[in-house]
């Protein structure tokens, strides 16, 4: 069992190794809290990169995009994310000049998003799978935000425990 970072739980019909990549149009990366487990799961990471070659929709939504960063596809892809920006410095494969502030960002075949931005991410994806023309009717959300909205950054003492529990899970 997988379990998001709101709770969506989901049950994995194949695992990395059986899935033929040719038989899917997208990869969907759900954000979560702890996603340090994920950053260290060399299979993982090698999957993601193998995607660079593919013609395949990649999305990430929330801290996902670290993922992708992890596996060197955002290093000429602007992106967008629910990431502390201590992390930046913090982690030498996050790009921080491909980062923009913005709600959700698309370039080339990679979506990203902030978490609270589930719904345009939902329709970005719906749209750039071909499956609707146009879907501005299909959820509704704010669309206006100040750019102190889209940083996210954490206390000194609270990017230490942060960094403390990457290392002790090394």
């Amino acid at each position: 069992m997988v379990v998001s970072e709101d709770g969506l739980s989901c049950q994995p019909t194949k695992t990395l190794d059986q899935i033929r990549i040719e038989d899917y149009s997208c990869v969907i990366l759900p954000g979560m809290v702890n996603i340090v487990p994920a950053l260290q799961d060399e299979k993982l990471i090698s999957f993601l990169r193998s995607l660079s070659e593919q013609d395949i929709l990649i999305a990430a939504i929330s801290s996902a995009p670290l993922l992708l960063a992890k596996a060197g596809l955002l290093n000429d892809t602007k992106f967008t994310g629910g990431i502390w920006q201590n992390f930046f410095d913090y982690f030498e494969f996050l790009p921080r000049e491909n980062f923009q502030p913005k709600v959700l960002v698309q370039d080339k075949q990679i979506i990203t998003a902030i978490g609270f931005a589930h719904q345009e991410f939902a329709r970005k994806v719906i749209f750039g799978l071909g499956l609707a023309e146009n879907t501005d009717n299909y959820f509704k959300e704010q669309n206006e935000y100040a750019e102190e909205d889209l940083i996210f950054t954490l206390s000194d003492e609270e990017f230490n425990k942060v960094k403390q529990s990457i290392e002790n899970s090394l």
